[in-house]
């Protein structure tokens, strides 16, 4: 993410992917109170490959030496410095020429705390100790913030550019630079999480638990987790409730608090290991739409929200769902 240093405050700020200059406080993305300033007087923008600034006021841009007159443009470099309408004016530095990427800024030490480059799913401040969950949702192209992990009850709300953010302590503000994330592990355009059959293969004694995904030709294996003998937990109750007899709608809900109990988890393990399987699959899975039906929510109930899987222990197939059929050979012995 390229950023700029404004030499007169001694600070660092980023770049969006249009980003104005001018004196008109409510509409520009930086505001330089000067009267020399026009309202929108100079933007600088990525063209998919550079960045550029042009100039739109009366009283021109210098970069460097160089005078731009109305609507001039300018390719611009790491160390230029751009000043606005008067060639004696402080100015900004060309700091950073990086691409546009949604992020994180540091607002409380700018100069010694890095910015954090958002894709898909991140646990806060990190996966060991997490405070919150930022994701994005393919479907509605949409951030979102769950900043309450230890709340099992804790709803996702939108995250919108300029708002606040606060982690371990620091002070962030979200930027979106409107294009999605750095890192793309894997891309699967036009699929949706129901396409997949979930495959859980479970050690003799359960200590281990891998998960493998599968459609078509496909197998994305997801190695083996913590977080996944979680997931086959929900996925047996979904199919014993389907062997009693419930619809689809009620089948697999679990109280979080029973839930913890039978995996032997306090609350707070428990929803982090609900985020770390939110968080693998989205890393996986980039472009996928529907991932937030991976574990469904509502009044104190979580379940697994696939009826596409299979449960394996050893060799030894127990549990297989898709959509109204069911083979259960799985027992309360079993487990």
């Amino acid at each position: 993410m390229a950023f700029l240093f404004d030499v007169a405050a001694g600070t660092h700020f980023p770049l969006a992917g249009h980003h104005t200059f001018g004196r008109l406080k409510s509409t520009v993305d930086t505001h330089v109170d000067r009267s020399c300033v026009s309202k929108l007087h100079a933007a600088i923008e990525w063209n998919g490959q550079k960045w550029r600034i042009r100039n739109l006021g009366t009283n021109g841009t210098w970069v460097n030496d160089n005078w731009l007159g109305q609507n001039d443009y300018r390719e611009l470099n790491l160390n230029d410095t751009i000043r606005l309408a008067e060639p004696t004016d402080p100015g900004f530095l060309v700091c950073d020429l990086a691409p546009p990427a949604d992020m994180l800024w540091p607002l409380n030490s700018p100069g010694e705390i890095l910015p954090v480059y958002l894709s898909s799913y991140h646990l806060l401040p990190d996966a060991n100790a997490p405070e919150l969950a930022i994701y994005f949702d393919e479907q509605q192209q949409q951030w979102f913030i769950e900043s309450d992990i230890d709340n099992s009850e804790s709803a996702a709300t939108p995250l919108h550019h300029g708002d606040a953010v606060n982690i371990a302590g620091n002070a962030w503000r979200f930027v979106r630079a409107q294009i999605h994330g750095a890192t793309e592990v894997r891309v699967l355009s036009n699929r949706k999480l129901t396409d997949f059959e979930f495959v859980f293969s479970l050690s003799m004694d359960e200590e281990s638990t891998q998960l493998e995904l599968t459609h078509l030709q496909t197998v994305i294996d997801l190695g083996v987790r913590t977080h996944h003998y979680l997931l086959t937990h929900l996925a047996r109750q979904r199919a014993r409730d389907h062997q009693e007899g419930l619809d689809q709608k009620s089948q697999g809900w679990l109280y979080s608090e029973q839930l913890a109990a039978e995996l032997g988890l306090d609350v707070t393990h428990m929803n982090i290991q609900i985020f770390r399987a939110r968080k693998q699959l989205a890393d996986m899975l980039h472009g996928i739409t529907g991932q937030q039906l991976l574990l469904e929510r509502r009044a104190g109930k979580i379940r697994f929200g696939s009826n596409r899987f299979k449960v394996y222990k050893g060799n030894d197939l127990l549990t297989a769902m898709s959509g109204d059929e069911l083979t259960i050979r799985d027992t309360a012995e079993q487990r």
